[in-house]
Order: structure tokens, then sequence, then C-alpha cells
């Protein structure tokens, strides 16, 4: 089915939840800004624009000062922001998949386009440009609109779940090349520009920095330093995306070369059948805290059986926190349009958030998951030293294998993240489609 089709069908889910969330909130009209220019302090240069995330949910319009407006039983108004203007270049909306499914105005100026959504009665404004906004007349206080908003965004339409898959099929061409540059020796720089050769892609275009780890630099959860000098790794961690239309996919995968430890490439194997285990017990109905709790009582288990902890057993070692050592983030994040998407936290549409709060701090999201919801799975296991380190003359020293861990410490650590899809039957490893 082409995306035209597909975009339709969003956009009438879109003007159908947005239709009751105003009614719910008593608003007349949304007014939704993709966010002016943002620059670098007593500079002239501007920050990489990105569009306003909820702008990006309705229309992938690339560029700044656009609007939108959204009445009930209309058909959603786009106010362009083209400019005459030979400095820059700006949008080109002759011939674009999504076009038909507004009524779109063109504006010159920025003055212009915001005197013509002043006359907007009774609308309210999400986006950046707060404001700008008030001085149109417009409310700005979405307090209970924006969690309904959020909320909207966990179940993914078809034309978002193509959005992702298609950004899957070009990351995986990325991981494929960084994979043989790390094979063949290269440095993580080497590593880098073999995958962003590979997507065809310029790096303001990722949804994130490549994350590009040769041996201990796995130890680092967000390592960015792109070393030249270091070649010829014996371990390497990536962590890369690429974002279609807006619509981000975020995947890991960890490798080991043969000079590797053979426990560490032991390790790595017990790893990606851990965590393709978790992966296959999602389904509509189940936690994401249960699934992060069993993930810790998983990697204990292979910590036990590799020798990493000892005179122990998984529970033991979940329970007296060791497994927490190893693997000190969450299991995974809602995905989307951001990275770590929105509604994450939240336990129904209009906002609440569980009470008490999870005893697992580290997780960003602890929905009861349901059919159309987008995440990441993403086990890891780390040698960090800051956390090994109080672990050395503390009460459960006995239950580390400490010659051994030594021996693994300068590999880094291990991390496997598919994104996976709920379905009503189960769930969909879209990753796992384009990586295996």
């Amino acid at each position: 089915m082409s995306l035209s089709v597909i975009f339709r069908q969003h956009i009438a889910l879109r003007q159908k939840s947005t239709e009751q969330a105003l009614r719910e909130c008593r608003f007349d009209a949304l007014v939704i800004g993709a966010g002016e220019l943002q620059y670098y302090a007593e500079d002239d240069a501007a920050v990489s624009h990105r569009s306003y995330h909820h702008f990006n949910h309705w229309c992938p319009l690339i560029g700044e000062n656009h609007l939108l407006v959204i009445r009930p039983g209309q058909k959603p108004e786009l106010c362009a922001y083209i400019p005459d203007d030979y400095w820059h270049e700006h949008a080109d909306l002759e011939d674009a998949f999504w076009l038909a499914e507004f009524n779109i105005t063109s504006f010159g100026n920025v003055e212009a386009l915001w005197q013509h959504v002043a006359k907007v009665r009774d609308g309210i404004y999400v986006g950046p440009d707060k404001a700008r906004a008030e001085a149109a007349g417009l409310k700005t206080d979405a307090a209970t609109l924006l969690p309904r908003l959020n909320w909207e965004r966990s179940f993914k339409s078809e034309y978002e779940v193509k959005c992702v898959e298609r950004a899957t099929r070009r990351a995986a061409t990325g991981h494929v090349a960084a994979r043989e540059a790390f094979f063949a020796g290269g440095s993580e720089l080497d590593i880098h520009h073999a995958y962003m050769r590979a997507i065809r892609q310029i790096d303001r275009q990722l949804p994130y920095e490549t994350i590009v780890c040769l041996n201990e630099k796995a130890a680092v959860l967000h390592y960015h330093k792109k070393r030249d000098k270091t070649r010829l790794g014996k371990t390497f961690l990536l962590d890369a995306g690429v974002r279609y239309k807006g619509y981000a996919c975020d995947i890991t995968r960890s490798y080991a070369a043969d000079a590797a430890p053979a426990e560490f490439r032991s390790l790595l194997g017990g790893m990606n059948k851990l965590q393709q285990n978790l992966c296959g017990l999602i389904k509509p109905g189940l936690s994401f805290e249960h699934l992060h709790a069993q993930a810790h009582l998983d990697i204990a288990a292979l910590l036990l059986d590799h020798g990493v902890l000892r005179n122990l057993s998984k529970e033991q070692a979940v329970e007296r926190g060791l497994s927490q050592v190893f693997f000190p983030h969450g299991l995974g994040h809602m995905l989307g349009i951001h990275v770590h998407d929105v509604a994450g936290k939240q336990v129904d549409r209009t906002g609440t958030l569980p009470t008490p709060q999870g005893k697992h701090k580290t997780l960003r999201t602890s929905r009861i998951l349901d059919a159309g919801n987008l995440l990441t799975v993403e086990p890891g296991l780390y040698f960090i030293d800051m956390l090994l380190k109080p672990q050395r003359g503390g009460e459960h020293a006995a239950n580390f294998n400490w010659e051994l861990i030594d021996t693994l410490m300068p590999c880094g650590g291990i991390r496997v993240e598919d994104n996976v899809l709920v379905t009503r039957s189960g769930q969909r490893n879209i990753t796992r489609a384009f990586l295996p």
C-alpha cells in the first residue's frame, strides 16, 4: 500500500482522536507550531532545527515557523513558511505524498503567518513559541490536552510503522558496513564513516549521535568520542539509528573479534539469546516493568552460568542489587518521533502516573503494553569500574569472581537492542526483519 494511502488513514486517526481531546478539554481548535530557529549564544549560527514533535505527528514538512490549525469537522490547515530567500533553501511543496491531506497557505514572513492564526477563536496552542501564540490571542495552557496528545502517540498507525521500517532498512545497511569495518581493524572514526556512507545521510539527519565503542569504551553508555588511533579492536558496540519522515529507529549490536577473551565471546552469545527470549515474551497486557524484572533475573543467571557471580541464586543476585551493578539502565523505552518517545510513564490518556512509583527507577516506561505500542528491548551487561569498585570491599565481595572480572574489564560491555511492535496476538520484531 502506498505511503499516500496509509498517510490519509493516519491523518483520519489524528483528526478523530484530536477532536475527542478538544471536546474533553473544551477547546474549539488546536494550533501546533513547528518552532522557530534557535541560535547559539551571541552568535548568528542557528542550532540545527528539528520541528516540534506534535507537528511532526501530523505533518512531515521540514523547516521552521510552520503552523497547523486543526478544527473539528474540517480539513487540517497547514500554514507553511516559505519566504523568498537566496541565503537558504526552503521547503518544496510541489510533489509530496502528503499534500492532499491539508489545506495549504504559504506565507513569506513570520508576522503574516501569526496574524493569520490570530483569527482562530478559542484555540489552544502547543509548541515551543508560546510568547508569539499568546500575542496572537491563543491560549497556551495545555496541561490537560498534552497528556491526551502524548497518549495517542504511543499507538502507532500503519503509516508510522512503515516509516520506522524504512528507517530500519537503511540503518541495517549501516550496521552491516560498520561491522565489516570493525572486523577489518578500523578505528572508531573509520567505523562511524562506514556507517554514514552506507546510510547515505549526514550527521545532523541522525535521530541521535552514533555510539561507536571499541574495547573498554563500551562500558560508557553514551560514549560519543570517535577515536582514530585505536584500531584492531577486540570488542565493538554500535548504537546507531536512522530517521525517516521524522520517525526513528534505535538499534544496538555488539561484536567480539577472535582475539577477545573466550568468556566474553561466550557471554555475548548468551546475551543475544537472552535478548531474543525477552522480545518473544512481549504481548498485549504485559507489564514492561515485569519484563524489566525478568531481564534482571536472566542477566543474573547468565553471570552465574559464566562464573562472573558465584555462591548465590539468581534471585539473591537481584535482591542484593548485584545484577544492577552489571545492568544499570532500563530495559527499553517507547520509540517514535522522539527516540525516547512520550507517554512512557503515563497510566492513562489523562496523564496519570503510577502510584506508588515502581521500584525500578531506571525504567523509561512502566506501561502495560497494548497493540500498537512500539518500544526498544535493550538488555545490557557492562564492566563499569565506578560501579564495581565499591563492591570490591563491600558486603557481597565474595560473590564476585574478581579475577575473571579483571580479565573482562578491557572488553567494556555488551548491549543488544531491537525495536519491537506490540501486535494484537503478540509482537513483531521490526529490527530482526532487516538485521538478523
